[in-house]
């Protein structure tokens, strides 16, 4: 039977990838006569509600058993019937996506004279089936609930083990169960809706935006799920809505606007007015048959109009300054006026006066910036204007359904979203005086999905689903740009000319997957495989347009202190800046080449593209075996197979592997080309990837009341391998080079230096390239024995029905393995040749004269009692430059890494060689270092909708440790001392320790039928169809590092960011140091009297050590004592609130309006952030910066009203 069932599956030809298309859901249940026992051969009807056609039939085992396999999503009646036998029902059996609903023993009565039917009410039961942790929102559920912009992937946000640890940190901190967000799978209907191309936001965000017309139901599963379902440790499972047997529509009418919105807390502090804003949702739905029980249409159109501008302040040049007059002040206080063009005898260079000075505002508003002031207007001044910031997003769904009969039923769904937005957020670094800002994102997202469900036997259902999901993300430009820029960074002022150029990347995602059900004895199995395609197509215009800096370069009369009697240094260099500027003087050109090809070479002017691939494959198999009537044992196995990420034209360089990879990071590696035709993948093929799946569930009564589950799962995942190889892999130089060049002559209109095309040269070797960059080559390698990241999952639970409203405690805990981490093998030596010790001596001389001559200086003076002889920096070219400022400040500090750093990248270090391999920078390696555990105890209660009440709540007590961050696009977190590995091991960023959320509703209890208020027209209409509801969030703060970041062991920047400061302070000491403290002057995480007075928490080198100072900076070779992640930001309070009032006009139709509090307290809940988020820690959390210990976020935005209005008949 089983070779035939795998005939069937074969038949279709379905083969197997990884995200899954498990959408449906599970029916199982057991028919009993009136002593208990088992009724064989009874037939079961799945029908609509209030259906008179069955849409899907079975029949129960000889045990009893029946079992309903890829059932779409929503409420059905069972039907039962079976010889000698009274007809029985179940109603309203709700089916949740990707979830078993198991029904207690439904009893049946022999056959009497009157043959009359019972009518079992339906109960959601206790889950007795398996010991999968999900639970499902509705659509009634979600649409009673606060929702702003009616976006529906925020709901997760309430489920237990899912927390936002980081508002601030673009979404990558939305996690479950303390893993990394990448590790999560969302889908609609199946299909998967990520950014598969850079996944750390996939908890909050999906290229869909789907809004709550489009989503029927959600399922958040969050450990141990099915082995049917792939694409990750944890699942978000959305189902579109389906038509049903009576005709449903809506339409709807929403706004939100700065008048009944509170301001932001911190612009009231600064006593700065509310932001502009004008937001409308309209739109609406309408579905129903074609043909009852047969055929069903579902459709819906959501629009948004966001209207708003943002503030914009840039520099522009003063009437004078425009025609070449500069203003001064002189040493003895007189303001002088130059013409510096006549000085020079030159004109405004015809490019800057038709491109740059025709754009640049003509007049000035204000003196926020430049150098002029309301009593003297000098050169430069600022010009505030707004700027559009409007957003249109529209989105639409259609869906259709067939249930041709019992044995076949097909589904078909489209939905689109297309957006623009304005992005004034460019403008302070690309420019732009417009009041519609240049650049703009422009997308339209599209997903097509549809199935097919085959019964072809009463015990064996197969289903076919496939569809695919194109979001792209593009980012473009109106209007073409110059032939060449002036650079911005090269003028006084901001330009007029918009120097962004279009970039973007259109993710696409095909999936297809076939799960078969067969149903024998006490043995429910389910088999199948799912395929993926991941096809990605990133673009990048960036630096392709030629650009010229302006300035004094060489041949070029630049002005000095006898051209201009007694200017000041700084002004004088704004002088050349202004002539150079005006005049056109060109000083340097920049211009990036890019390759088509691996044979083109380097193309002017094109675009720096790639095609991405990466295929998923899985079989599964799942046995769901009924042990005991009271026991249900699970067995499952998944094989999951990701190819290695390619690019498919093979245009990414790799260094070729000889004598191990250690060694080749290490040495002159050639780089060659990699994927696509090369004949060299990226890594090589990782193909034992099996997970298996194990569980019990047991009935403790048998009344379905009471269940003891367990399980433990393992499951693959995709540590955003796409992002990060690419990364990788452009840490290689050679398909991209940028040409520059200074100290030019010539003029933008007229002897403009021409840019030459460089040369290609592939393979080359990293000598080439150190040539080429001897101060930033570097190189990537991926591990050719890279393999898929895991995790293991396991939970106990305990779960209890009292009167209609579940109690669950359960104990769940995750360890992830081989996870995905960038290292950096060539770490700074500074122990080369002797040189710590040298640079202590030298620190220790610099501290001896400064205490005689009040000046540090490292070097050796014989004449100072303890100075000491230098050994190695005499070897450093210049001696080591000991007098210049730089390096000055770099022993003071202790920067050892940093210094050792900079000799070596500027060609300063001599016979000395501070890196293992002195032809690159870094040397790259991606390979699975990682690793995290997490630990919880949960509590759920759920108590479902009756009488007007429904409230969900879950409290989760967890630690999360990790020896890496996790949330970085690229996985590029090198090592802060690759000798001790130990020092990585901390507390997770998103390591939230208590969490508590609840979400419910209650319809107010005065109306027609209620208990109060109850009778006349009037009163009825106007006192009844009051609904409250809320979301209640209330958990404890993310935890963050304070540090020094200061390179004293390795070298400076993401190598030394997470080196932590020093303190003697016991920890119980520290939390009277760190808390939250509000001061006149505004929050802080710091106590002010442990602050400095210049507002840093530690004293300035050769500073005495100020009162209550509680941290220092570690010394030279050492890192912090200060543990990461030691001290948790303030706790976190938010609460959302609605209250809607429907007004029935007839008894199908009805008028909703409501009203939407987002934060409705409007409490200010604070928020210091993430000490490393990105790449680099804030300031925020360095002893050495002056805005140390200040906050300057709140965890949520301030309160806004949503309003609506509702049609629904």
């Amino acid at each position: 039977m089983l070779s035939k069932l795998a005939a069937v599956s074969a038949g279709l030809g379905i083969v197997a990838a990884l995200a899954t298309a498990q959408v449906t859901g599970r029916i199982s249940g057991s028919i009993v006569d009136s002593s208990g026992a088992a009724v064989p051969d009874a037939q079961v009807q799945l029908l609509l509600p209030a259906g008179k056609t069955a849409i899907f039939l079975t029949a129960t085992t000889g045990e009893g058993l029946f079992r309903f396999a890829g059932i779409q999503p929503g409420k059905y009646d069972i039907k039962i019937e079976a010889k000698g036998f009274l007809p029985a029902s179940v109603r309203e059996v709700e089916v949740d996506p990707i979830r078993e609903t198991s029904l207690p023993a439904i009893q049946i009565a022999l056959a009497t004279v009157t043959q009359s039917i019972e009518v079992v009410s339906a109960v959601q039961p206790v889950e007795t089936a398996n010991a999968e942790v999900s639970s499902t929102v509705t659509s009634p559920q979600i649409d009673k609930l606060p929702l702003l912009d009616r976006t529906v992937i925020d709901i997760a946000q309430t489920q237990a083990g899912v927390v936002n640890a980081s508002p601030i940190s673009n979404g990558t901190d939305v996690v479950v169960n303390g893993l990394r967000s990448t590790y999560l799978n969302v889908t609609l209907d199946g299909i998967n809706i990520q950014d598969n191309y850079l996944r750390e936001n996939s908890g909050d965000f999906t290229p869909n935006r789907l809004r709550v017309s489009q989503v029927s139901e959600m399922t958040v599963g969050t450990s141990n799920v099915s082995s049917t379902v792939g694409g990750g440790a944890a699942q978000f499972n959305m189902v579109s809505p389906s038509g049903t047997n009576q005709f449903h529509g809506e339409a709807l009418w929403y706004n939100r606007n700065n008048a009944l919105a509170a301001n932001e807390w911190f612009n009231n502090q600064s006593g700065v007015d509310k932001p502009f804003l004008n937001e409308n949702i309209f739109g609406g739905s309408f579905g129903g048959p074609i043909r009852k029980d047969k055929l069903f249409f579902y459709g819906t159109y959501e629009g948004t109009r966001v209207r708003q501008q943002t503030a914009q302040n840039g520099t522009v040049l003063t009437p004078d300054a425009r025609n070449g007059i500069f203003t001064y002040t002189t040493s003895a206080g007189v303001v002088q006026k130059v013409n510096l063009l006549n000085l020079r005898g030159v004109q405004i260079d015809p490019f800057v006066q038709s491109n740059i000075l025709s754009g640049l505002p003509g007049t000035v508003n204000n003196f926020r910036v430049g150098d002029s002031s309301a009593r003297l207007l000098r050169n430069t001044a600022g010009y505030t204007f707004n700027q559009r910031n409007n957003g249109t997003q529209d989105n639409a769904g259609a869906k259709v359904d067939y249930n041709l009969s019992p044995r076949h039923a097909f589904t078909g769904a489209f939905h689109l979203v297309r957006e623009f937005q304005d992005r004034p957020d460019t403008f302070g670094t690309y420019g732009g005086f417009t009041q519609v800002p240049p650049v703009f994102n422009d997308e339209k997202v599209k997903l097509y999905s549809g199935s097919w469900r085959w019964s072809p036997r009463a015990n064996l259902t197969n289903e076919l689903r496939g569809g695919a999901n194109v979001a792209p993300a593009i980012f473009a430009v109106s209007g073409k740009p110059p032939a060449f820029f002036e650079l911005n960074s090269s003028v006084l002022w901001t330009t007029p000319v918009n120097e962004f150029l279009p970039q973007g990347r259109t993710p696409t995602t095909y999936t297809i997957g076939d799960t078969a059900g067969y149903t024998r004895g006490r043995h429910s199995l389910q088999f199948g495989g799912n395929f993926q395609l991941i096809r990605i197509y990133t673009y990048g215009d960036g630096g392709i347009v030629p650009g010229y800096g302006v300035g004094m370069g060489t041949g070029q009369l630049a002005l000095t202190t006898a051209d201009l009697p007694g200017i000041g240094s700084a002004d004088l260099v704004n002088a050349n800046a202004l002539l150079a500027g005006l005049g056109g003087f060109v000083n340097t050109y920049t211009q990036t080449f890019n390759v088509t090809s691996r044979t083109s070479g380097f193309v002017n002017g094109a675009t720096n593209a790639r095609n991405w691939a990466y295929n998923n494959y899985a079989a599964y198999v799942q046995d769901q075996w009924k042990v005991m009537p009271r026991l249900t044992l699970s067995l499952g196995l998944r094989y999951d197979y990701f190819s290695p990420v390619d690019e498919v034209n093979g245009l990414i360089l790799m260094p070729v592997v000889q004598g191990g990879v250690i060694n080749t990071l290490l040495s002159n590696a050639t780089l060659d080309f990699a994927g696509g035709g090369s004949g060299r993948p990226l890594y090589n093929k990782d193909r034992n990837n099996f997970a298996p799946n194990v569980a019990f569930a047991w009935d403790v009564s048998g009344n379905g009341k009471t269940a003891v589950r367990g399980g433990y799962s393992i499951n693959y995942v995709d540590d955003n391998n796409i992002a990060t190889a690419q990364n990788n892999g452009q840490t290689n130089s050679g398909l991209q080079s940028v040409v520059g060049a200074s100290g030019l002559s010539g003029r933008l209109s007229s002897n403009r230096p021409a840019i030459p095309t460089p040369t290609f040269q592939i393979p080359t070797t990293e000598a080439n390239n150190y040539k080429l960059n001897p101060s930033g080559n570097a190189m990537g390698l991926i591990d050719p024995n890279l393999r898929t990241p895991y995790v293991q999952q396991w939970n106990f639970s305990i779960e209890h029905d009292f009167k209609g409203t579940l109690f669950t405690v359960r104990y769940l805990g995750n360890h992830g393995v081989k996870e995905l981490r960038a290292l950096d093998f060539n770490q700074v030596n500074i122990n080369a040749n002797g040189f710590l010790a040298d640079f202590n001596r030298a620190r220790n001389n610099g501290n001896l004269a400064r205490q005689a001559t009040g000046v540090f200086n490292p070097d050796y003076n014989p004449n100072i009692a303890g100075s000491q002889p230098l050994t190695v920096f005499p070897q450093l070219v210049g001696g080591g430059l000991l007098t210049n400022g730089t390096i000055r400040t770099y022993i003071d500090q202790g920067q050892i890494g940093t210094l050792a750093s900079t000799y070596q990248t500027n060609g300063l270090n001599g016979p000395v060689n501070f890196f293992n391999n002195p032809l690159i920078l870094g040397a790259n390696l991606i390979t699975n270092f990682s690793n995290s555990t997490y630990n919880a105890f949960q509590v759920e209660v759920r108590h479902r909708y009756r009488r007007g009440l429904q409230i969900q709540a879950n409290y989760t007590f967890s630690k999360v440790l990790s020896d890496a961050l996790g949330d970085t696009q690229t996985r590029f977190e090198p090592l802060l001392d690759n000798q001790n590995g130990k020092l990585e091991r901390s507390r997770a960023p998103y390591d939230i320790s208590h969490a508590f959320h609840a979400n419910g509703s209650y319809e107010l209890p005065f109306g027609a039928g209620r208990k109060w208020l109850s009778r006349g027209p009037v009163v009825t209409r106007l006192a009844g169809g009051w609904t409250i509801s809320s979301l209640v969030t209330w958990q404890s703060g993310a935890p963050f590092s304070i540090v020094s970041t200061r390179g004293t062991l390795n070298r400076g920047g993401n190598r030394s960011a997470e080196n932590t400061a020093s303190s003697s302070l016991t920890k119980s000491q520290l939390d009277k140091v760190v808390g939250f403290y509000m001061t006149g002057n505004g929050p802080f995480f710091i106590n002010p009297a442990n602050l400095n007075t210049d507002g840093r928490g530690t004293t300035q080198e050769g500073a005495a050590v100020f009162a209550n100072q509680a941290f220092y900076n570690p010394g030279p070779g050492t890192v912090g004592n200060l543990q990461r992640r030691l001290f948790n930001n303030p706790p976190v309070f938010g609460m959302d609130a609605s209250i809607q009032k429907v007004t029935r006009i007839t008894e199908r139709q009805s008028v909703e309006l409501r009203m939407d509090a987002i934060n409705v307290f409007n409490h200010p809940t604070f928020f210091a952030g993430d000490s490393y988020n990105g790449g680099s820690p804030a300031a925020r959390f360095n002893v050495n910066q002056t805005s140390f210990g200040r906050i300057g976020f709140t965890f949520f935005d301030r309160r806004v009203l949503q309003l609506g209005l509702r049609y629904r008949f």
